[in-house]
């Protein structure tokens, strides 16, 4: 038969069992809980129309954005002035590169029907250099600082063209790989030389001339 002694004793020993069976619960239950804030604290998926990118300063240096003309992402200089911009729509993809001035240099486009490159002389609003192809065929141009056309390479169906011009637009030497292979002009737009020209009548100089200025015009 068991003492008065052994069963205090017995039942000192229960309690202290139970009591770090509570601690262990108690840890359990808060490990439990931290990792279920954690998991609800970052997803896998978030959700904003716009998310903006941050120094350590504070300053803003870039944004991804999506609104209803269309998406894209943008960076800034230490200025604040755009960097560069990757553009998406339903129109037209495009990527912009800017000077640390903020001035476009170079952009990239394409949409359904025609693709092109440009460069740009800062503070200029026509590009100096651009490649364009279309359905048309493709064309380089090549642009002074007053934006005025000074060369341009055209390919086609129809063949393929380089033509030089002045300063005041007048196309002044032209090369196809047609019949009529290399050809220069007056200022007033009439061939001045091509080729076999000595050999055409001053009247059919005078008609090949007005067909050339027509064609120019369309």
């Amino acid at each position: 038969m068991l003492s008065q002694q052994t069963i205090e004793e017995r039942l000192e020993g229960l309690e202290r069992s139970n009591r770090r069976l509570k601690a262990i619960l108690s840890i359990l239950f808060c490990v439990g809980a931290v990792l279920l804030f954690i998991g609800a604290a970052a997803p896998k998926i978030v959700e904003a129309e716009k998310f903006i990118l941050r120094d350590a300063g504070g300053v803003e240096r870039g944004e991804i954005f999506a609104n209803e003309n269309g998406r894209g992402l943008v960076f800034f200089n230490k200025n604040g002035e755009r960097a560069l911009a990757l553009l998406v729509s339903d129109q037209v993809n495009g990527l912009i590169i800017m000077d640390q001035n903020g001035n476009v240099r170079q952009s990239i486009s394409s949409k359904v029907d025609e693709s092109s490159w440009s460069i740009f002389h800062p503070g200029s609003d026509s590009a100096q250099f651009e490649v364009v192809d279309n359905g048309l065929g493709t064309a380089l141009t090549v642009r002074d600082r007053t934006n005025g056309d000074r060369v341009s390479l055209g390919i086609s169906n129809k063949g393929a063209a380089v033509t030089l011009i002045d300063k005041d637009g007048a196309n002044r030497a032209v090369v196809t790989d047609g019949n009529l292979t290399f050809a220069s002009f007056s200022k007033d737009g009439d061939i001045a030389w091509s080729p076999g020209w000595d050999k055409f009548s001053p009247e059919e100089q005078k008609q090949i001339n007005r067909a050339i200025r027509g064609n120019l015009k369309q």
